[in-house]
């Protein structure tokens, strides 16, 4: 994978909330072992993850801000409905 891919990942990553990154550790996990743990995280090395492991990353991440997309829609979709009714 290249470079800038997986800066763009790492950057995607950093955005995320705690419990997506305990996904994307149960993802690393699936795959490898070699992990530091730290006072304020969890730190991988790309160098010890895998193609299908940094594919399954990426897809996870992709769905996460999909996700996102649509639960921000919802919520102003609710707004103009509540605003409506008052």
């Amino acid at each position: 994978m290249e470079r800038t891919k997986k800066e763009q990942m790492k950057d995607a990553i950093d955005k995320m909330d705690s419990n997506e990154h305990a996904q994307i550790l149960n993802i690393v996990k699936k795959y490898t072992d070699t992990f530091t743990k730290t006072q304020t995280g969890i730190l991988v090395s790309t160098e010890n993850l895998n193609e299908d492991c940094m594919k399954e990353i990426d897809a996870y991440i992709t769905f996460s801000i999909d996700s996102r997309k649509h639960i921000e829609e919802d919520n102003k979709q609710r707004k103009t409905y509540e605003r409506m009714m008052q």
